[in-house]
Order: C-alpha cells, then structure tokens, then sequence
C-alpha cells in the first residue's frame, strides 16, 4: 500500500558525470488521510459531474467541442515555448508570418493527435494505454521540428530537462534502460481496477509520465492529451469537454513547481492538491464557456431567422463556422456547397450586420471570424 503523505519518489542511477532519476513504481492501493485532499477531491468530482451533465444536455455539442480542442492545442503548445494566438492559429498558411508557421503546424498536430485519440476511445473502444500514447505520439512530431526524434517511439537514448547536458540539466529522467519496467508498471496502473477515484489516479499518471518522460520530444504535450482521453476512457466523462492546460500554462511555475516538488521534496500531496485546484477551475470554467457559448448560439439562431432572403445560406455558413470560426470565401463555398456568389453576398450582409468580421482589409483573399463565438472561447 502507497500512504501519499509518506510517498517516497525515487532513487537515482549513477550514469558517470551525471544521475538519472528512476521513480519507483505506482502500480499498488494508494490511500491518504489528507482532509485537503478529500475536501478538494469532493469540490472536483462535483464540478465535473456538473459539466458531464451539462454537456449530455447540449444540442450539438460536438461542433462547439472543436473550439475547445482548438484552444486547448494553442494552450498545450505555449507552455513548450509556441507563440501565436488561437486566430493565428486558424489563419490560412499563406497568410501568416513565416516565422510562425511551424508553430501553427505543431498546434494542428495537437488538434489531431486529440481528435485520433477521441476517435480511437468512443469510436473503436480501444483501451488507454501506452500504445495509444505511442500513437498520439506518432501524429504530434509528424513533420515539426521534432519529426526525426523517433515518433511514435520511446526513446533508446538518455534525455534531459534544461541545461546543455545531463550533467548540468535541471532534470534528468530515468535512463532508456529503465523504460521497459517503468512503462509496464505505468501501464498496469492505468487500468487498475480498484476503487481509486479517477481524479487521483490521473493526477498520479500524470506525473508518473513526465517523470518517466518516455519519448525524445513532446512529453509535455502528451501529457496533457492524456488527462481528457482518460476522462472519456474511464467513463467519468461521456463528451470531450474538459481541457486543463489553459490553467498549467496560466500556472505555469506552479505546475513545474508542484510536478518537482513530488520528485524532490516527496511531496505528492502538494502535486495531487494543485491538480484537483487545476480540475475545479477548468470544469468550472468550462461550463461558463459553454453556457456563454449557448447564448451567443441563440443569438445566431435569432438572426437566421430574421433573415427572409436566403435564411439557408446564413445558416449554413454559421454552422460551418462554429467548427472553423476563421474562415474565407472559397473554404465556406468548398464546404457548404453554397455558390462563391452567394457565400458572398451572405458574408458581406453578415459584416455589415457585425454578425462576421473582415480581418485582413483586402478586397482579395478576405479572411472572417465569427467574432462573438470566437471570444466566448478566449475570454479571460
């Protein structure tokens, strides 16, 4: 049995001029007498059934969900050091900044890696495991600056955290010999079937992988895809709808912090009470931007209605939008079907009635944002 106020983290493995860190195993019954964590465990566990509920209940939720992703792939990647904003994000290629190109490329890897993963959970009911995680891998590095550090693979050679060597890096995880046990051990744990609560096993999953940091590249971010694919994988959640890295990347020294805290100091308390802080703000956040977002939705709908000329093609380029709410001419016709003449007479009407915004002020090649959708997502 694993007490989490006597949690011992590790040893070390003497490598030459440096040690790696190897943690020790947590695949066992983990119990605690922490009031703190109980208190803020409760507070979680009924902000997330709140948000279950709430997502059951919206009408087509799954439209508005790939925002969500979307905003949680630009948050995801700031932490690794990306820098555009969510609209960049959707911006045609061509017309962004070549600087910042292959930082949107890694974004819509992430936005890809989460949807194969969804896909592969409610889809095809494959289990979660370090398989899946190989998998997302695999998409993540695919044609980014981290393409030739083995996708999809774990890594053969030794890593580490900060620095320019191992000897003198801020971290150095466990050595590639290790992987194997610690990987096995990771992935029993996941599918344990005791009665742990999910909350407390995913926030130990969590820093178990970025501790291990199994791959050469993207661990961080493959530690963030794993916390909503668990959700879905062990039915605490039904819809794709929680998404906490807006709260580490806005923490961002507290949750490195925190994770170091755990491997130094063997302070697990401190790591699980920041993750179940993390948890109660993004479930609680999340359903303030989807009850925002409903609303905005109804405004919409209102004004489809209002129109009594070609109501149908107002509908239709909104629709497309709440999935894709950066959009151009050719790429609304190209998916709705709708004439180019006629998306444009509807987006022309659209801005003059400030339901769409012309962001590129050129007469060739107009980009548009669904402005209102768009902040009910990024607002503060």
């Amino acid at each position: 049995m694993l007490i989490i106020e006597k949690f011992k983290s590790g040893t070390y493995r003497n490598q030459g001029d440096f040690k790696s860190f190897v943690p020790f195993p947590i695949n066992d019954t983990w119990t605690w007498s922490s009031p703190d964590i109980n208190s803020l465990l409760s507070n979680a566990d009924q902000e997330l059934g709140a948000l279950g509920g709430l997502s059951e209940f919206i009408t087509d939720i799954e439209l508005y969900i790939r925002m969500h992703i979307r905003v949680e792939a630009n948050k995801s990647n700031r932490i690794e050091g990306t820098n555009t904003t969510v609209l960049e994000d959707m911006m045609p290629t061509e017309e962004l900044n070549p600087e910042k190109r292959d930082d949107v490329t890694e974004v819509e890897n992430y936005i890809a890696a989460m949807e194969y993963g969804i896909k592969r959970i409610m889809n095809d009911g494959f289990p979660f495991s370090s398989r899946l995680l190989r998998e997302l891998h695999s998409i993540l590095l695919r044609g980014v600056r981290g393409e030739h550090k083995t996708p999809g693979e774990f890594r053969t050679s030794q890593n580490f955290i900060g620095g320019s060597k191992p000897s003198d890096a801020a971290y150095v995880p466990p050595a590639a010999i290790d992987l194997y046990d610690l990987m096995n051990d990771f992935d029993k744990f996941m599918n344990r079937n005791d009665d742990l609560p999910v909350l407390i096993r995913l926030a130990i999953m969590h820093y178990q992988f970025e501790t291990i940091h199994p791959f050469l590249d993207g661990n961080g971010r493959i530690g963030r895809l794993m916390i909503p694919l668990y959700l879905l994988s062990s039915g605490k959640l039904h819809k794709p709808c929680f998404y906490i890295s807006d709260y580490f990347e806005s923490h961002r020294s507290e949750y490195y912090d925190a994770l170091q805290a755990a491997r130094r100091d063997n302070d697990m308390h401190r790591w699980i009470c920041f993750f179940l802080r993390a948890s109660i703000e993004t479930a609680g956040r999340a359903k303030l931007i989807f009850h925002d977002v409903l609303s905005v939705v109804s405004e919409y709908n209102e004004y489809i209605a209002s129109k009594k000329s070609s109501p149908l093609a107002f509908g239709a380029i909104i629709k497309e939008m709440y999935s894709q709410p950066v959009s151009t001419v050719g790429r609304l016709s190209q998916a709705t079907g709708l004439s180019i003449p006629t998306i444009n007479n509807a987006v022309n009407t659209m801005c003059s009635d400030s339901i769409l915004r012309e962001i590129t002020g050129g007469r060739r090649n107009r980009i548009f944002e669904l402005t209102k959708y768009i902040e009910a997502f990024t607002k503060s």
